[in-house]
């Protein structure tokens, strides 16, 4: 098998600097932003419908997908992200493509005899047994929906991963529906409706990615097992990553159940949905847009025009995070009372606190570029199992005595644990520099806000959906206006950067 080689890159190709970050910005926006709005609306409904306790199993079930998902998915989509430039530039994509198709029938393969195995031990899972079979299914169809998404990620077609977001959210959405209120009102019926929401986009999908079942050639398995080594000695360690992610996302909730009630992880983890939707609306179109174009960038770049690039990021991320939370930190009861039953707004304490730990958890996923870049993917390994032990720790000790919301601190101070451990140890590699002066700026513009908004949002309490309408579009204009006099903003920069992409097209 050919070793692909770094390559000089066109510089005049976008993925050469940001200029393709704000188009992608915006695909990947549309990408997540149907997705989080559908997502926030299943969670209106579903806890409606179900009680506390069936909403908290049904989400055990689910985050255990996730995590078996992440072990089989993610050292094949790091490897990729970080291999398929360096293949494509080399001339030597039709190999990649048939050795990542060998590689993805085995691992389907893999992952069915486990499935198999496992399947002797049903009986041990007690209420969850009837869960076993379609987890499986839904496993499979994340594994490969992941994988293909990664690869249109990969070669920049983010209209194309835009659209499959958008239509699977829609379908699973939809089916979901379908099944729960017109065959079986249960919360496994949510299960089968993301697995066909999935199954049905999965051929075209595969149709665009360039892969083919004509590539398929088992006769040439040892080149695919060297193609596999590669992958395996760069994503290997980032299993552990992600794992360990899964650890600092959803221990708690396995913790709560065993430490304290499944009603207790119903509650948490509706409120947790809310969070993680809204804050992922910004979140993941900056940090989905920016990975491919700072690695593409990285083979042409030195270190401090890295450093330099890395830092804006950031400071972009800053801008858009730091006014939401204050947003959530104000309204958070007006906001579970809007898309919550009941039963499950008394958690509503621990949005703004997980909020902030999620915020800090996804700077670090651009703080850390520096080390994906060098490949040391071992250090980040050792950062998030010290940010998970530091997690598990704190769920030990809080849970029994503060339930849900001593969970939410353990969430927040291990997730501070892994940006601070990045950030101290990033000047061995490329050093993830934060521009002190507009993060000062960018907390007090938030903070301020948060405060004249919180003095007048009692005179138009009346109907929760206006008041939150209202509060938002007050503080937003009010927290613009705080950049602009802190100089954080520049109207003239602002003018000169538009006149610029006008002037290009």
């Amino acid at each position: 098998m050919k070793s692909p080689k770094v390559l000089e890159v066109n510089t005049s190709d976008r993925t050469d600097g940001l200029s393709g970050f704000s188009k992608d910005s915006i695909a990947y926006g549309i990408a997540v932003l149907v997705p989080a709005l559908i997502g926030i609306l299943s969670i209106s409904i579903y806890t409606r419908l179900f009680s506390v306790a069936e909403f908290g199993q049904y989400n055990q079930v689910y985050n255990t997908t996730l995590i078996v998902t992440t072990l089989f998915s993610q050292w094949i989509q790091q490897s990729i992200q970080r291999y398929r430039p360096l293949y494509k530039s080399s001339g030597n994509l039709d190999e990649f493509n048939k050795n990542l198709t060998n590689l993805l029938v085995l691992m389907l393969g893999f992952i069915m005899i486990l499935g198999g195995i496992g399947s002797l031990f049903r009986n041990e899972l007690g209420a969850y047994k009837q869960y076993y079979w379609i987890s499986l299914l839904l496993i499979i169809s994340q594994f490969l929906f992941l994988i293909f998404g990664t690869l249109l990620q990969a070669d920049f077609k983010s209209r194309k991963y835009k659209n499959f977001n958008v239509l699977t959210s829609i379908l699973k959405f939809g089916f979901g529906l379908i099944i729960v209120y017109n065959f079986y009102k249960h919360p496994i019926s949510i299960i089968f409706g993301l697995i066909l929401g999935q199954i049905i986009l999965l051929g075209p999908m595969f149709k665009s990615t360039g892969l083919s079942m004509r590539l398929l050639q088992m006769t040439k398995l040892q080149e695919t097992i060297q193609f596999t080594k590669q992958f395996a000695l760069y994503g290997f360690p980032m299993i552990g990553w992600f794992i360990g992610n899964s650890v600092l996302n959803l221990s708690d909730r396995y913790m709560l159940e065993a430490l304290g009630s499944i009603k207790d992880v119903g509650i948490y983890s509706a409120n947790y949905s809310i969070v993680s939707a809204s804050l992922g609306l910004l979140a993941m179109p900056l940090v989905s847009a920016a990975h491919p174009i700072i690695m593409n960038k990285a083979y042409t770049s030195s270190k401090s025009q890295m450093e330099e690039i890395i830092s804006s990021f950031a400071r972009i991320y800053m801008l858009f995070s730091f006014p939401l939370l204050a947003f959530v930190s104000i309204f958070h009861t007006e906001i579970t009372a809007l898309f919550l039953g009941e039963e499950f707004r008394v958690g509503s304490i621990i949005i703004p606190i997980l909020f902030l730990g999620l915020i800090l958890w996804n700077l670090a996923m651009i703080g850390h570029k520096g080390y994906e870049i060098k490949e040391k993917t071992k250090v980040m390994l050792s950062f998030v199992v010290i940010a998970a032990l530091v997690n598990l720790l704190l769920n030990y000790l809080l849970i029994p005595d503060y339930g849900y919301v001593g969970a939410s601190i353990a969430t927040l101070a291990s997730m501070a644990v892994y940006p601070a451990l990045i950030k101290v140890f990033s000047y061995k590699f490329i050093r993830w520099k934060i521009n002190i002066s507009s993060t000062i700026k960018i907390t007090l513009a938030s903070a301020a806000t948060a405060l004249l908004v919180n003095l007048v949002k009692r005179y138009f309490d009346q109907l929760v959906l206006l008041q939150l309408i209202i509060g938002g579009v007050i503080g937003l204009i009010l927290y613009l206006l705080l950049l602009f006099i802190l100089k954080e903003l520049s109207l003239n920069e602002m003018k000169e950067k538009a006149i610029k992409k006008f002037l290009k097209r």
